[in-house]
């Protein structure tokens, strides 16, 4: 990281470039791993941990996790009617964070307990959760909706790591499975709908004419409901039983766009990213309910297909989509999609499809399915943060402060 005072001067400056930093090392660890096991290059690493734990702990709170605070440190403040963070209330969250990540790569390689890397980890997210929760107490604002229930659904990620570092301690693969079902059901996939639910309509709306703003907050409850059941039943491995809960949060997502107005956002190409991005979260939920209706049967189906579709097709899209429109409207420049980010989000869709067809073509050797997805990543990713990650470290060019 740059020293430069400039990094160090807006929260999605310091938490975007570490986001960008992780999007490319936690999908190199994986593809190492998948170029032994799957395309049988070499002879798999020795991890002190299963390599899926390794993954699902770096995906879910370590990649998303900074992007989710560089946007709700700077978009938070405003739907509350308060101040800009300052320096000191958002950079402990960071340098935690980034001193706890480097911690536990280091346990990669060095002999010493890795679950001790996660206790600061952690501590930077209670920082960062305990930070916005004054700002949202004291904002002058009294709609406050949006901001409390993302904080809730944000501040669930601290009591998931907790859990993670029990179960890598204890060796207990059930304390860390309930980790991951906390991470994407309580954590990340309710902060990236109710960012969704606040801000699509409203972007919508600024660029669409006659658009007409909906925002149903009985449907929200819903579907974060859904979400909790869900996670419950896959920790008390229930899967077979709560196929409905997901056939009915597909139903409710399909629904949101449709009234969003998917169809007609793609006449603007970063609106629509955000858009499309959505259309995954209603597959992958419908993958869900197909998946356990056939379990109910008898019949196993899509194995990682529908996690995948959520975490990727949903979650990385609308992170490129977001990091896309905070990067370029707080460095000062316009805010929109040219055609090398346009189409380097499509290329982000075929990552999603091969990792969902990897699924169900098992291919082994050079031609692996779920191998190339991760280098399709890195492809898409590397490139995004090659014309991006320098925006972090200059002064913005209209001489704005941010």
């Amino acid at each position: 990281m740059s020293f430069n005072p400039v990094f160090f001067s807006a929260p999605h400056r310091v938490m975007f470039a570490a986001g960008a930093v992780q999007s490319l090392l936690t999908i190199m660890l994986w593809s190492v791993d998948l170029g032994a096991r799957y395309a049988g290059f070499y002879a798999p690493p020795a991890w002190p941990l299963p390599p899926v734990w390794l993954h699902s702990l770096l995906m879910i709170y370590g990649l998303f996790s900074f992007f989710v605070f560089g946007f709700l440190m700077t978009a938070l403040p405003k739907w509350v009617g308060a101040s800009a963070l300052s320096p000191r209330q958002y950079l402990p969250s960071f340098l935690l964070l980034v001193a706890g990540w480097s911690a536990f790569y280091a346990a990669l390689i060095v002999p010493v307990p890795i679950a001790f890397s996660l206790l600061p980890i952690a501590a930077g997210w209670a920082w960062g959760v305990w930070t916005l929760v004054q700002v949202a107490r004291t904002g002058s604002n009294t709609a406050k909706h949006h901001a409390w229930a993302v904080l809730a659904a944000l501040g669930a990620g601290v009591p998931g790591i907790l859990v993670f570092a029990i179960g890598i301690g204890l060796g207990e693969a059930a304390w860390v499975r309930a980790a991951i079902e906390i991470g994407v059901w309580c954590s990340v996939m309710p902060v990236f709908l109710i960012v969704s639910h606040r801000m699509l309509p409203f972007f919508s709306s600024t660029v669409i004419p006659r658009y007409t703003i909906y925002r149903s907050m009985p449907v929200l409850w819903i579907l974060l409901a859904c979400f909790a059941a869900h996670a419950l039943g896959s920790i008390l491995d229930l899967r077979s039983f709560f196929w409905p809960v997901d056939a009915l949060a597909a139903g409710l997502a399909f629904f949101l766009s449709w009234k969003w107005q998917v169809h007609r956002s793609f006449q603007v190409p970063l609106l629509a990213m955000h858009h499309v991005a959505t259309v995954w979260l209603g597959v992958g939920l419908a993958m869900y309910a197909l998946q356990g209706a056939l379990t109910v049967a008898g019949i196993a189906w899509g194995g990682l297909a529908p996690l995948h579709a959520l975490t990727i097709g949903y979650f990385a899209s609308m992170l490129l989509g977001m990091a896309t429109r905070v990067t370029l409207g707080h460095s000062g420049r316009a805010v929109g999609a040219d055609r090398w980010t346009w189409c380097l989000f499509w290329g982000l869709q075929g990552v999603v499809v091969l990792r969902l067809a990897g699924e169900f073509l098992l291919w082994s050797g050079p031609g692996n399915l779920v191998w190339l997805a991760s280098l399709g990543w890195l492809l898409v990713f590397g490139l995004w943060c090659g014309s991006h990650l320098p925006f972090y470290l200059k002064p913005r060019p209209d001489g704005q402060p941010g």
